[in-house]
């Protein structure tokens, strides 16, 4: 750790121009928010001292907060560091329903938050990352962790794994189904029960039971119609909670190199409080998203049905500009919702959040 002695210096001739790159980073905790300060330099020599005094206008705030929709305790773990080069980022604890702010340096270039939930005996902490956003001085920055509605979120940078691929005989589907409501994936999401299963011509291929959204199967090479199905119930053994389930339906033949499969996903993301709540009664408007083979101009027709107990019986809701308009339930009931998709190309996926949130 650099104290008030440290020095530094270059030695010997100049490097080539923008060869020597330099991060600078420090932290600090303080009674309203914390602080990540960073700057990065490229140049022909190494720096010799920095001295930095940024007013409260050239930072950006970080906002991180805590969700606990199933009445969660213990603390949670949160950090902001830079995405580029080496650094040290600072831990703190973060109770439920909580917020950490922490304020940083736009000039030191987009920014990573991680999460890791409250540890639960013999099982390994869930973590989530937001990695690479923006910031922007005097603007405010907000990430929401382990909130409703949990569902299927596909990896959407560049250069990501597709949800499903198809390479020779073999077919694999990697989607995580328990990803939270702004559609951060768990690196080891708490599940009751999860099953992935393969059916070709209506005939089982097999079934697959070690974690949520993902298997691979060995299918003959020929073209045919299949039908991949992926559940999971959230909880833990004793306390299962909702469950999530998608199927999708396309035609695949054997391939010569990895192809991506036409899987297509739904977002719904109504606001809900910290709790994983909303207001009863309130008639809400619920953004739509569709990520996927399907995104942008590739779908064909898209349906919402929205049910209050249970399942058992649902009112389908329009979809308007990527957005649908319902009232909640009576407080203490829960909102389950589905989504039926059908791309322009004929594959389709049906996906079924039971219990996605509550109403107070």
């Amino acid at each position: 750790m650099a104290g008030p002695d440290l020095r530094v210096a270059h030695l010997g001739p100049d490097a080539e121009p923008g060869s020597v790159k330099e991060w600078c980073d420090t932290y600090g905790e303080g009674e309203a928010n914390d602080h990540a300060l960073g700057y990065s330099f490229s140049s022909s020599r190494a720096l010799t001292g920095l001295v930095r005094h940024p007013s409260a206008a050239a930072l950006a705030t970080v906002r991180i907060r805590r969700a606990a929709p199933e009445g969660g305790t213990g603390n949670a773990f949160v950090s902001a560091q830079p995405s580029a080069g080496p650094t040290v980022g600072l831990v703190q604890p973060l109770r439920p329903l909580g917020t950490a702010t922490v304020l940083v340096t736009p000039e030191r270039g987009r920014w990573n938050v991680e999460y890791e939930g409250p540890a639960v005996p013999g099982a390994t902490p869930h973590r989530y990352a937001e990695n690479g956003f923006a910031v922007r001085a005097g603007a405010t920055t907000t990430h929401t962790f382990d909130n409703a509605v949990f569902g299927p979120a596909p990896a959407t940078e560049p250069g990501a794994r597709p949800a499903g691929v198809r390479d020779g005989p073999a077919l694999s589907l990697d989607v995580p189904l328990l990803a939270d409501g702004e559609g951060h994936a768990p690196s080891a999401p708490r599940f009751h029960a999860a099953t992935t299963t393969l059916h070709r011509d209506g005939v089982l291929v097999g079934t697959r039971r070690d974690a949520p959204g993902r298997g691979t199967f060995t299918t003959a090479p020929g073209t045919a119609s299949y039908r991949l199905t992926a559940t999971a119930t959230r909880g833990a053994s004793t306390a299962p909670g909702g469950r999530v389930t998608a199927a999708w339906t396309f035609t695949s033949a054997a391939t010569t190199r990895p192809t991506a499969l036409p899987l297509s996903t739904v977002r719904c993301a109504p606001a809900l409080g910290l709790d994983g709540t909303a207001p009863a009664g309130d008639r809400v408007g619920v953004p739509v998203t569709v990520q996927g083979a399907a995104a942008g101009p590739g779908v064909r027709s898209l349906t919402v049905s929205v049910s209050t107990d249970g399942g058992a019986t649902r009112t389908r809701v329009p979809v308007v500009g990527g957005r649908t308009v319902f009232r909640n339930p009576a407080a203490g009931r829960s909102v389950s919702l589905r989504a039926e998709l059908t791309d322009t190309k004929g594959n389709t996926l049906t996906q079924t959040r039971t219990d996605a949130y509550r109403t107070r």
